[in-house]
C-alpha cells in the first residue's frame, strides 16, 4: 500500500524548516556582528555606553581620539589588563575596532542628526 503523497503538507513543513534556518542564521550573524570573541563583544559594550554618554553638540571623534577614548574607557572598566593580554593574535586592535564600531552605534543612536 503505497501513500499519496500530500503537497500542502510538505510545503508547509519545508516552510517550517525555511523559517528555522533563516532565524538560526540571523541569530548568529547579528550575534557576530559585534565581535566574535567575549573580549570584542565587550568592547563593543563599553564603547556602546561611550558613545551615548557623549555630550549633546559634540561631533564624532577622529581614529586617535577614539583610542585615547577607549584607552580611558578601559582603564575605568578595569578591563585594561585584560584586554593587554588578548588571546589571540590582533586582539587588542581587534578591540579597538569593536569598542570604535560600538561607540559609533552609541553616538548615532542619541545623537541622529549628525
Amino acid at each position: 500500500m503505497t501513500r499519496q503523497f500530500k503537497p500542502v503538507r510538505f510545503f508547509v513543513l519545508m516552510g517550517v524548516a525555511a523559517f528555522i534556518v533563516c532565524g538560526v542564521a540571523v541569530f548568529y550573524s547579528h550575534r557576530t556582528a559585534h565581535g566574535t570573541t567575549v573580549e570584542e563583544r565587550a568592547a563593543y559594550e563599553i564603547g556602546e555606553k561611550a558613545g551615548e554618554e557623549a555630550p549633546s553638540g559634540a561631533t564624532l571623534p577622529t581614529e586617535a581620539e577614539l583610542n585615547m577614548t577607549a584607552q580611558k574607557c578601559f582603564e575605568q572598566q578595569g578591563s585594561g589588563e585584560q584586554l593587554q593580554n588578548p588571546s589571540r593574535p590582533g586582539g587588542l586592535e581587534a578591540c579597538k575596532r569593536a569598542f570604535e564600531k560600538g561607540y559609533t552605534a552609541g553616538f548615532k543612536r542619541t545623537h541622529p542628526q549628525q
